[in-house]
């Protein structure tokens, strides 16, 4: 998805009530998932790993990404997310688009 179409879907968003509201623990699931298949992504070797190494960067990363404000956020009080974030976070091709997506409260 291009900046223009990202930044026409969020204004869309934004003025329509389907947008508005909070994230769901479903929403909260799914977000932590896609950073995590994200960060497995990124990893170096990415494309060489069998499907129990990759599992296992999984677990090893879903520990590490607890220092990362963003992921922990939307573990530990997801329910203070926006629709608009959630919906940035799940389009996300990145961890640092992820991250970019969420922000603390005092952030925003």
């Amino acid at each position: 998805m291009t900046r223009t179409s990202r930044v026409v879907l969020l204004a869309a968003c934004a003025a329509s009530s389907s947008c508005r509201g909070r994230a769901s623990a479903d929403d909260c699931r799914a977000m932590t998932e896609h950073y995590l298949d994200l960060a497995v992504k990124e990893t170096p070797q990415a494309t060489a790993m069998s499907s129990a190494q990759s599992a296992a960067v999984r677990d090893i990363e879903r520990g590490w990404k607890r220092a990362v404000p963003g992921y922990r956020l939307v573990q530990d009080h997801c329910e203070a997310l926006t629709r608009a974030e959630v919906s940035c976070a799940l389009d996300a091709e990145s961890t640092r688009t992820w991250e970019g997506c969420v922000h603390p409260p005092d952030a925003r």
